[in-house]
Protein backbone atom coordinates (compact mmCIF):
# COMPACT_ATOMS: atom_id res chain seq x y z
CA UNK A 1 0.00 0.00 0.00
CA UNK A 2 1.22 3.35 -0.67
CA UNK A 3 3.18 4.90 2.24
CA UNK A 4 0.88 8.21 2.19
CA UNK A 5 -1.61 6.17 4.06
CA UNK A 6 -2.48 6.44 7.38
CA UNK A 7 -3.33 3.77 10.09
CA UNK A 8 -7.17 4.58 9.42
CA UNK A 9 -6.88 4.07 5.94
CA UNK A 10 -4.87 1.31 5.81
CA UNK A 11 -7.50 -0.48 8.67
CA UNK A 12 -10.24 0.71 6.15
CA UNK A 13 -8.91 -1.16 2.94
CA UNK A 14 -8.09 -4.34 5.05
CA UNK A 15 -11.34 -4.45 6.48
CA UNK A 16 -12.68 -4.41 2.46
CA UNK A 17 -10.59 -6.58 1.13
CA UNK A 18 -11.44 -9.07 3.98
CA UNK A 19 -14.98 -8.51 3.21
CA UNK A 20 -14.48 -9.10 -0.67
CA UNK A 21 -12.59 -12.06 -0.06
CA UNK A 22 -15.48 -13.64 2.14
CA UNK A 23 -18.47 -12.01 -0.30
CA UNK A 24 -16.35 -14.29 -3.23
CA UNK A 25 -16.50 -17.16 -1.06
CA UNK A 26 -20.11 -17.23 -0.08
CA UNK A 27 -21.12 -16.42 -3.72
CA UNK A 28 -19.38 -19.67 -4.80
CA UNK A 29 -20.56 -21.60 -1.86
CA UNK A 30 -24.12 -20.69 -2.59
CA UNK A 31 -24.21 -20.30 -6.68
CA UNK A 32 -21.23 -22.48 -8.00
CA UNK A 33 -23.50 -25.77 -8.34
CA UNK A 34 -25.88 -23.95 -10.13
CA UNK A 35 -29.16 -24.83 -8.01
CA UNK A 36 -30.29 -21.53 -7.40
CA UNK A 37 -29.78 -19.43 -10.26
CA UNK A 38 -31.45 -22.24 -12.39
CA UNK A 39 -34.15 -22.52 -9.35
CA UNK A 40 -34.44 -18.56 -9.94
CA UNK A 41 -34.60 -18.33 -14.05
CA UNK A 42 -37.55 -21.18 -13.64
CA UNK A 43 -39.57 -18.80 -11.23
CA UNK A 44 -39.42 -16.26 -14.48
CA UNK A 45 -39.23 -18.85 -17.20
CA UNK A 46 -42.68 -19.63 -19.35
CA UNK A 47 -42.40 -23.54 -20.22
CA UNK A 48 -45.68 -23.55 -22.08
CA UNK A 49 -44.54 -20.92 -24.30
CA UNK A 50 -40.42 -22.18 -24.04
CA UNK A 51 -39.75 -18.63 -23.76
CA UNK A 52 -38.50 -16.21 -21.25
CA UNK A 53 -41.82 -13.70 -21.57
CA UNK A 54 -40.07 -10.21 -21.34
CA UNK A 55 -37.13 -11.10 -23.42
CA UNK A 56 -37.90 -9.41 -26.47
CA UNK A 57 -40.54 -7.44 -24.54
CA UNK A 58 -40.16 -3.19 -25.01
CA UNK A 59 -40.36 -1.77 -21.81
CA UNK A 60 -37.09 -3.82 -20.47
CA UNK A 61 -35.70 -4.13 -24.02
CA UNK A 62 -35.75 -0.31 -25.27
CA UNK A 63 -36.60 1.45 -21.60
CA UNK A 64 -34.49 -0.94 -19.28
CA UNK A 65 -31.74 -2.40 -21.20
CA UNK A 66 -30.54 0.00 -24.20
CA UNK A 67 -32.65 3.16 -22.22
CA UNK A 68 -30.65 2.62 -18.79
CA UNK A 69 -27.04 1.98 -20.47
CA UNK A 70 -27.24 4.66 -22.60
CA UNK A 71 -28.26 7.27 -19.59
CA UNK A 72 -25.60 5.65 -17.27
CA UNK A 73 -23.08 6.55 -19.84
CA UNK A 74 -23.95 9.41 -20.64
CA UNK A 75 -24.52 11.02 -17.39
CA UNK A 76 -21.05 9.69 -17.06
CA UNK A 77 -19.72 12.46 -19.12
CA UNK A 78 -20.55 15.10 -17.08
CA UNK A 79 -19.02 13.32 -14.38
CA UNK A 80 -16.09 12.60 -15.80
CA UNK A 81 -15.57 16.55 -16.74
CA UNK A 82 -15.68 17.17 -13.17
CA UNK A 83 -13.21 14.56 -12.26
CA UNK A 84 -11.32 16.85 -15.31
CA UNK A 85 -11.58 19.92 -13.12
CA UNK A 86 -10.52 17.83 -9.91
CA UNK A 87 -7.20 16.64 -11.58
CA UNK A 88 -6.15 19.83 -12.11
CA UNK A 89 -6.68 21.13 -8.28
CA UNK A 90 -9.78 23.19 -8.72
CA UNK A 91 -12.15 21.74 -6.75
CA UNK A 92 -11.41 21.31 -2.79
CA UNK A 93 -13.41 18.73 -2.37
CA UNK A 94 -12.31 16.28 -5.35
CA UNK A 95 -8.86 16.34 -4.38
CA UNK A 96 -6.39 15.25 -7.45
CA UNK A 97 -5.90 11.84 -6.54
CA UNK A 98 -9.84 11.34 -5.37
CA UNK A 99 -10.71 12.66 -8.79
CA UNK A 100 -8.10 10.13 -10.64
CA UNK A 101 -10.32 7.50 -8.57
CA UNK A 102 -13.88 8.34 -9.51
CA UNK A 103 -12.53 8.91 -13.25
CA UNK A 104 -10.56 5.75 -13.48
CA UNK A 105 -13.20 3.47 -11.76
CA UNK A 106 -16.06 4.45 -14.09
CA UNK A 107 -14.22 3.51 -17.05
CA UNK A 108 -12.29 0.81 -15.27
CA UNK A 109 -15.55 -1.31 -14.27
CA UNK A 110 -17.18 -1.56 -17.58
CA UNK A 111 -14.14 -2.35 -19.14
CA UNK A 112 -12.49 -4.70 -17.40
CA UNK A 113 -16.04 -6.68 -16.89
CA UNK A 114 -16.53 -6.40 -20.91
CA UNK A 115 -13.20 -7.41 -21.22
CA UNK A 116 -14.02 -10.89 -18.57
CA UNK A 117 -17.21 -11.53 -20.22
CA UNK A 118 -14.72 -12.63 -23.63
CA UNK A 119 -12.71 -14.74 -20.93
CA UNK A 120 -15.24 -16.62 -18.51
CA UNK A 121 -17.03 -18.70 -21.29
CA UNK A 122 -20.30 -18.70 -19.51
CA UNK A 123 -23.46 -18.72 -21.22
CA UNK A 124 -26.80 -16.70 -20.85
CA UNK A 125 -30.10 -18.54 -19.53
CA UNK A 126 -31.51 -18.58 -22.61
CA UNK A 127 -28.84 -20.46 -23.76
CA UNK A 128 -29.36 -23.62 -21.48
CA UNK A 129 -30.43 -26.66 -22.14
CA UNK A 130 -32.74 -26.12 -19.16
CA UNK A 131 -34.57 -23.34 -21.16
CA UNK A 132 -34.45 -24.63 -24.42
CA UNK A 133 -30.86 -24.12 -25.23
CA UNK A 134 -27.84 -26.01 -26.18
CA UNK A 135 -25.39 -25.13 -22.98
CA UNK A 136 -25.08 -26.88 -19.60
CA UNK A 137 -24.89 -25.06 -16.78
CA UNK A 138 -21.04 -24.60 -15.64
CA UNK A 139 -20.14 -23.56 -12.33
CA UNK A 140 -17.38 -20.72 -12.02
CA UNK A 141 -14.76 -23.00 -11.05
CA UNK A 142 -15.57 -26.06 -13.16
CA UNK A 143 -14.27 -26.00 -17.15
CA UNK A 144 -16.36 -25.56 -19.65
CA UNK A 145 -16.80 -28.73 -22.60
CA UNK A 146 -13.83 -28.35 -25.36
CA UNK A 147 -16.81 -28.40 -28.01
CA UNK A 148 -19.04 -26.15 -27.10
CA UNK A 149 -19.37 -22.57 -28.51
CA UNK A 150 -18.19 -20.03 -26.14
CA UNK A 151 -20.31 -17.59 -24.15
CA UNK A 152 -20.02 -14.07 -23.16
CA UNK A 153 -22.33 -14.13 -20.85
CA UNK A 154 -20.51 -13.62 -17.40
CA UNK A 155 -20.05 -11.60 -15.62
CA UNK A 156 -23.22 -9.45 -15.90
CA UNK A 157 -22.01 -6.34 -18.18
CA UNK A 158 -25.53 -4.18 -18.40
CA UNK A 159 -25.25 -4.07 -14.87
CA UNK A 160 -21.56 -2.55 -14.71
CA UNK A 161 -23.08 0.86 -16.28
CA UNK A 162 -24.81 1.75 -12.60
CA UNK A 163 -22.11 -0.30 -10.59
CA UNK A 164 -18.99 1.97 -11.74
CA UNK A 165 -20.58 4.89 -9.97
CA UNK A 166 -19.22 3.03 -6.86
CA UNK A 167 -15.96 4.69 -7.48
CA UNK A 168 -17.50 7.83 -6.21
CA UNK A 169 -17.40 6.18 -3.04
CA UNK A 170 -14.47 6.16 -1.64
CA UNK A 171 -13.31 9.32 -3.81
CA UNK A 172 -16.43 11.28 -1.85
CA UNK A 173 -16.02 9.30 1.94
CA UNK A 174 -13.90 11.95 3.77
CA UNK A 175 -15.01 15.58 1.74
CA UNK A 176 -18.38 14.78 1.28
CA UNK A 177 -19.71 12.08 3.51
CA UNK A 178 -23.36 12.26 2.91
CA UNK A 179 -22.68 12.72 -0.98
CA UNK A 180 -20.81 9.58 -0.71
CA UNK A 181 -23.36 7.81 1.14
CA UNK A 182 -26.10 8.95 -1.00
CA UNK A 183 -23.91 7.71 -4.38
CA UNK A 184 -23.57 4.26 -2.62
CA UNK A 185 -27.10 3.51 -2.71
CA UNK A 186 -28.05 4.74 -5.90
CA UNK A 187 -25.15 3.02 -7.49
CA UNK A 188 -26.33 -0.31 -5.67
CA UNK A 189 -29.86 0.40 -6.81
CA UNK A 190 -28.94 1.20 -10.25
CA UNK A 191 -26.84 -1.54 -10.94
CA UNK A 192 -29.22 -3.94 -9.38
CA UNK A 193 -32.27 -2.52 -11.63
CA UNK A 194 -30.29 -2.97 -14.56
CA UNK A 195 -29.01 -6.59 -13.76
CA UNK A 196 -32.16 -7.45 -12.53
CA UNK A 197 -33.99 -6.56 -15.79
CA UNK A 198 -31.88 -8.49 -18.01
CA UNK A 199 -32.36 -11.64 -15.45
CA UNK A 200 -36.00 -11.57 -16.44
CA UNK A 201 -35.01 -11.66 -20.16
CA UNK A 202 -33.26 -14.83 -19.59
CA UNK A 203 -29.86 -12.91 -20.42
CA UNK A 204 -28.65 -13.34 -17.01
CA UNK A 205 -28.16 -15.63 -14.03
CA UNK A 206 -28.45 -13.55 -10.56
CA UNK A 207 -25.00 -15.07 -9.49
CA UNK A 208 -23.84 -13.10 -12.60
CA UNK A 209 -25.18 -9.58 -11.21
CA UNK A 210 -23.92 -10.29 -8.15
CA UNK A 211 -20.42 -10.93 -9.22
CA UNK A 212 -20.68 -7.93 -11.29
CA UNK A 213 -20.96 -5.74 -7.88
CA UNK A 214 -17.95 -7.57 -6.66
CA UNK A 215 -15.86 -7.00 -9.32
CA UNK A 216 -16.93 -3.38 -9.62
CA UNK A 217 -16.12 -2.89 -5.85
CA UNK A 218 -12.84 -5.21 -6.11
CA UNK A 219 -11.34 -2.33 -8.80
CA UNK A 220 -12.54 0.01 -6.87
CA UNK A 221 -10.41 -1.11 -3.13
CA UNK A 222 -7.83 -1.39 -5.57
CA UNK A 223 -7.56 1.50 -7.34
CA UNK A 224 -7.93 3.18 -3.73
CA UNK A 225 -5.16 1.58 -2.66
CA UNK A 226 -2.99 1.83 -5.89
CA UNK A 227 -3.67 6.00 -6.13
CA UNK A 228 -2.91 6.70 -2.17
CA UNK A 229 -6.64 7.98 -1.85
CA UNK A 230 -7.40 8.52 1.98
CA UNK A 231 -10.93 7.19 3.24
CA UNK A 232 -10.65 7.68 6.64
CA UNK A 233 -9.68 10.45 9.49
CA UNK A 234 -6.48 9.76 10.82
CA UNK A 235 -7.41 9.91 14.63
CA UNK A 236 -4.90 11.38 16.82
CA UNK A 237 -5.57 11.94 20.69
CA UNK A 238 -5.44 15.36 21.51
CA UNK A 239 -3.46 16.96 23.90
CA UNK A 240 -5.53 18.20 27.20
CA UNK A 241 -5.63 22.06 27.48
CA UNK A 242 -4.39 23.15 30.54
CA UNK A 243 -5.85 25.33 32.27
CA UNK A 244 -5.28 27.63 35.45
CA UNK A 245 -7.45 26.72 38.31
CA UNK A 246 -9.80 29.53 39.53
CA UNK A 247 -8.53 31.01 42.92
CA UNK A 248 -10.35 29.96 45.53
CA UNK A 249 -10.90 33.40 46.86
CA UNK A 250 -10.28 36.94 45.74
CA UNK A 251 -8.44 39.56 48.03
CA UNK A 252 -10.65 41.93 49.18
CA UNK A 253 -9.73 45.48 49.08
CA UNK A 254 -10.80 47.43 52.40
Amino acid sequence: MPTGLNTADRRWLVANVASLAIAATTLLAIFDNGVLDLAISRLVFDFAGHRFPWQRDWLFEALLHHGLKTAAYVLSLPALAVCVYGMRGKLSWLPPRNAWLAATGMILVPLATAGLKQLTNRHCPWSMVDFGGFAPYVGLLSAAPADLARGVCFPAGHASGGFAWLAWVPALWITRPVAARRILGIALVAGSMMGLARLLQGAHFLSHVLWSAWLAWAIVIGMTALLGVHVAKSWEPQSPVHREAPCAGTAQQA
